[in-house]
């Protein structure tokens, strides 16, 4: 019996005394006498202590897990999904958990931001890479072999534009959550790529496409290569190995001028997309290139004389393609 069952029984018959029947344990009330009484007493003490006894170590646990358990940082479950995600090479599903963590104003916008501006510009880069091969391969093979080319042409032209206006959207995103701010933190490994072009790339080009299983396995390959080069433009390295080994370990700290150069030179290249042999949507294409010319507006107007040495090469090539 416990607490509650011992008070219960103590209001129900106040002036009985209980004891423990022979029986299987039950109680059991008697009448009253002093002696009785006295009894009851003892016996209802006797249960009260060990009802509360009974009761401490729950209390004991349930104040130890309250005491640490204490919350996480808004954001911080979806951060780590994110990183596990990332690091499997999965991009899409990194995408869709940073956009948990960029739902709500937390400590980690900065930083989701930053390597969701990254993953839509290694994307969209990628897409334009396989497109091109494509577009320049179906002239070297026969007529009837021409159908694999232009399915990849529809297929690499449709996401070059997808990724381009997920890295648009996504930009407007990395202005909220990187206000005011003059350094980034990119806290993120970065894939394993090959510095060199993928063959199935190469041979796509020269109008030796590789079967389809093999053309689908490289894919992933490419788009590996383009997120490390993407990067490499971002952090200002100027090789390959050296971005890698920039991002052994991880974080690291880039000026936003720089990070922003590093999309520019991405837009440039990606608004080509909307080029009138192309998917011909002038309007796009010029905002497209709009805002990589604001982008570059940052590192020409700082301190930092690397970043403003490759801002000027990038404006003078945006603005020849505005006037084109």
């Amino acid at each position: 019996m416990g607490l509650l069952g011992a008070i219960n029984l103590h209001l129900q018959f106040p002036h009985s005394f209980v004891t423990r029947s022979e029986c299987g344990g039950a109680y059991i009330c008697s009448g009253s006498s002093k002696e009785g009484q006295s009894r009851r007493t003892a016996i209802i003490a006797v249960m009260l202590r060990r009802a509360v006894l009974s009761l401490f170590p729950l209390a004991l646990v349930l104040s130890v897990a309250i005491t640490a358990c204490t919350p996480a940082p808004e954001g911080a479950n979806y951060w780590q999904q994110v990183q596990r995600e990332w690091e499997s090479c999965d991009y899409p599903d990194t995408l869709n958990y940073l956009n948990d963590v960029l739902r709500n104003e937390n400590t980690f916008n900065a930083r989701a931001s930053a390597l969701k501006v990254t993953i839509f510009g290694g994307m969209a880069r990628a897409a334009l890479e396989i497109e091109e091969a494509c577009a320049t391969g179906i002239y070297l093979v026969a007529q009837w072999e021409t159908k694999p080319y232009k399915n990849c042409i529809d297929q690499f032209r449709f996401q070059a534009r997808s990724r381009t206006l997920g890295l648009m959207d996504a930009l407007v995103e990395f202005d909220k959550a990187t206000a005011g701010a003059d350094t980034l933190s990119l806290d993120f490994s970065l894939p394993r790529a090959s510095a060199g072009a993928s063959s199935m790339v190469g041979r796509t080009g020269v109008g030796a496409m590789p079967v389809e299983k093999a053309f689908e396995a490289a894919i992933p390959r490419v788009v590996d290569r383009q997120l490390v080069l993407q990067v490499q433009d971002s952090v200002g390295a100027g090789e390959f190995k050296a971005t890698l080994g920039m991002f052994e370990s991880p974080p690291v700290t880039v000026s936003k001028a720089q990070f922003l150069v590093g999309v520019a030179k991405t837009l440039l290249v990606a608004a080509t997309v909307f080029d009138k042999d192309r998917l011909d949507d002038e309007p796009k294409r010029t905002v497209v290139l709009k805002r990589a010319r604001a982008d570059l507006k940052p590192a020409l107007d700082g301190d930092d004389a690397r970043a403003k040495s490759a801002a000027k090469v990038v404006a003078k090539q945006i603005q020849t393609a505005l006037q084109g």
